[in-house]
């Protein structure tokens, strides 16, 4: 690695290069910011495994209110309503970004977007890119975004150990790679390492080195630090009893 850490000291820095941790920075542009990834961006990323679409009221048939009733009935109960109609209102909006960014939706041959009807939607909202290689096709777009973007400095194969923290608020990042550990003074700090449903259904087609593990790090989170996934669950309490919705 040749990159002069002390010339990142300072900038915001992102852990996690999965698609939170690459949206996050791409959000972020042009200020300049520092992605850590442990592997590869790609190698371990859950959401390279995802084969559901994305839900969004973009159908001509369609909009935010219905998607929002649909959600809520689905849930029993369980939903965050408030978060629910952020998330839904937005949809329309981030499909069309991550569009621009290169994501190839599947389309019908006169460019509009080819919906499926699943779940408890009433409308045909569901927007897949290559069948069910949704997630691997948006990994793809953004991984590239991410790497010709220049105001983002990339460190792969750099894994955060913990964050250094001074009267309960963030002042660094300590970290390790395959040369050694290194520092980054920081006091604005995203966790993105995601996977936060891997132990929800046993039978994912999850890769076993995808675990969260930055949720259960040492010094994560504190003040001045978010969160961030894209996981629409909560991983359940350990008492058994189902997660709670958060969309």
């Amino acid at each position: 690695m040749s990159t002069d850490i002390s010339d990142l000291n300072g900038r915001p820095v992102i852990i996690g290069g999965g698609a939170a941790g690459l949206m996050t920075a791409l959000q972020l542009a042009p200020e300049r910011v520092v992605l850590l990834s442990k592997s590869p961006l790609g190698a371990e990323a859950s959401s390279m495994w995802a084969q559901g679409g994305l839900a969004a009221p973009v159908g001509a048939d369609d909009s935010p209110a219905l998607h929002l009733a649909d959600t809520l009935a689905a849930g029993a109960g369980l939903c965050d309503a408030a978060a629910a109609s952020r998330i839904v209102h937005a949809a329309p909006a981030a499909v069309e970004q991550l569009a621009r960014l290169g994501v190839a939706f599947d389309r019908h041959a006169d460019g509009s977007w080819r919906l499926g009807l699943e779940a408890a939607h009433r409308r045909n909202r569901i927007v897949h890119a290559t069948g069910d290689g949704t997630g691997r096709e948006i990994m793809r777009a953004l991984i590239a975004a991410v790497r010709q973007t220049p105001s983002i400095t990339l460190l792969e194969g750099v894994e955060a150990r913990r964050l250094i923290v001074e009267d309960n608020a963030v002042r660094g990042v300590l970290a390790a790679s395959a040369s050694g550990a290194l520092t980054i003074a920081t006091n604005r700090v995203v966790i993105a390492t995601g996977a936060a449903s891997a132990g929800c259904t046993p039978t994912a087609p999850i890769p076993a080195d995808v675990s969260a593990r930055g949720s259960r790090s040492p010094h994560m989170p504190a003040r001045n630090c978010r969160t961030s996934s894209s996981s629409s669950f909560i991983r359940p309490p350990s008492t058994g009893r189902r997660g709670r919705c958060r969309c």
